[in-house]
């Protein structure tokens, strides 16, 4: 969003310095920025919510890849001490 606010600045502050923009010109030229800027922060507003998303799944997948694990290793342990039994009959 800045460099597109930069971006629309420079242009518009060129277009004056050099004599070519009117009152007319730099009014549209400042509205087009201004409809630039909107959309860049609409942009970027989603795609914030949707690396929120993105955050969220990964914690819950991680969450479920450790209760795997934990629960491999538990179940790792019974079979262990299932074939030491059984080795000592």
């Amino acid at each position: 969003m800045k460099t597109t606010i930069k971006t629309a600045a420079m242009i518009l502050s060129l277009g004056l310095f050099a004599g070519c923009a009117t009152n007319s010109s730099l009014e549209a030229d400042v509205a087009n920025a201004q409809a630039a800027a909107d959309a860049a922060m609409k942009a970027a507003k989603e795609a914030q919510l949707e690396a929120a998303t993105a955050q969220g799944t990964a914690d819950s997948a991680l969450r479920a890849a450790n209760a795997a694990k934990d629960s491999a290793e538990a179940c790792n342990e019974r079979c262990g001490r299932m074939s030491e039994k059984a080795m000592a009959k």
